[in-house]
């Protein structure tokens, strides 16, 4: 037998480390990712167009945790008061958002702060590149998730598994193949957001299942819809200073003065009218609080890397919906890119 013959080629070494990451595979689990997808690449083009409108990156992260608090809310109460089919939309909800304790309050803080950054980071590289080009970096994740489990936490995986991120990560660059040159801030803050992002999950799956090591009892252990509004919530308040440091006090003083927003290119033919800006945050908090409701729970069904490599599936589809909705023209590589990545899955 020759030495090509015992050992599995790289297609094979690559197909045998996504078998190892990959969940059961359920109607739930795909209906459910589905969604995620969907509501995730909305988001992002709605995040996009209000950021190049209305550049207040600070601004827009406070609304969308307002949001989210606010349906949070809103959903328990119908759930509660008996609404007809939203506690059989969301069985969750149905115990009402638990009053704060001090260990619910201490257990969240830090998630809170990892959403406020993550966001944040996220909102200033939207604002200064491509959606395209924002979640190229971020396509990363998996790569970060498996370094930080073997490296923080001794966690071992095949060889497989890592030959498997190496085409997965170039498919999603060669995906979103763009110019960096001048774009220095909007490349560091993507960046950073994604390592945030891959700390917050990594957390937010010690909240979400029973580990015998978790901070919160488990007859005391949050539901999606309580994590979701306390983490929002306190992301919301220790964002509020920074948010009136930075942008608020002069978005107040401008309104004051003028009675109306700055918005951007204001008196140009395409600048965009404060109502349709209204219209916009509206739509965008409403689907960010859906986004990350669909991520919650898919992260309760799943490791954490194997999250990240759905996540990497998911920046494909915004990639390919933002270079639709912005009318980006694909280049060949750009098409490797994609071809390469869904390839490699099915």
């Amino acid at each position: 037998m020759t030495v090509s013959s015992r050992r599995p080629s790289f297609v094979q070494s690559t197909t045998s480390g996504i078998q190892q990451l990959a969940p059961p595979i359920s109607l739930k689990l795909i209906v459910l990712s589905l969604s995620w997808y969907w509501s995730s690449a909305v988001s992002n083009t709605l995040t996009k167009s209000i950021l190049n409108a209305f550049p207040y990156p600070v601004t827009l992260t406070l609304l969308q945790f307002a949001f989210v608090v606010f349906w949070a809310l809103t959903l328990s109460s119908l759930t509660r008061s008996k609404f007809p089919g939203v506690d059989r939309f969301l069985p969750q909800a149905h115990s009402g958002i638990t009053p704060p304790t001090k260990q619910i309050i201490l257990t969240v803080a830090p998630m809170a702060v990892f959403q406020l950054a993550g966001h944040i980071f996220s909102h200033i590289a939207t604002s200064k590149i491509p959606v395209t080009l924002v979640h190229t970096i971020k396509g990363l994740s998996p790569l970060f998730t498996v370094l930080a489990y073997r490296f923080l936490f001794g966690v071992h995986y095949s060889i497989y598994t890592y030959i498997s991120l190496i085409p997965l990560t170039l498919g999603v660059m060669l995906a979103c193949s763009f110019e960096f040159k001048g774009q220095f801030l909007g490349i560091l803050s993507a960046l950073f957001a994604a390592i945030i992002f891959v700390s917050q999950n990594m957390f937010s799956k010690k909240l979400l299942t029973n580990s015998p090591t978790s901070d919160i009892e488990p007859k005391k252990r949050l539901d999606k819809i309580n994590l979701l509004c306390y983490c929002s919530g306190m992301a919301f308040i220790f964002a509020s200073p920074l948010w009136f440091y930075y942008e608020g006090a002069g978005l107040l003083r401008e309104y004051l003065a003028t009675g109306t927003l700055p918005i951007l290119a204001e008196g140009i033919g395409n600048a965009m009218p404060v109502r349709t800006l209204m219209i916009l945050f509206f739509l965008n908090g409403t689907i960010h609080f859906g986004q990350n409701f669909l991520a919650f729970q898919i992260l309760g069904l799943v490791s954490p890397v194997t999250y990240s490599i759905a996540s990497l599936f998911k920046r494909v589809f915004v990639i390919i919906v933002a270079i639709i909705w912005f009318g980006q023209e694909l280049t060949s590589m750009q098409n490797w890119g994609i071809g390469l990545t869904y390839e490699l899955f099915f």
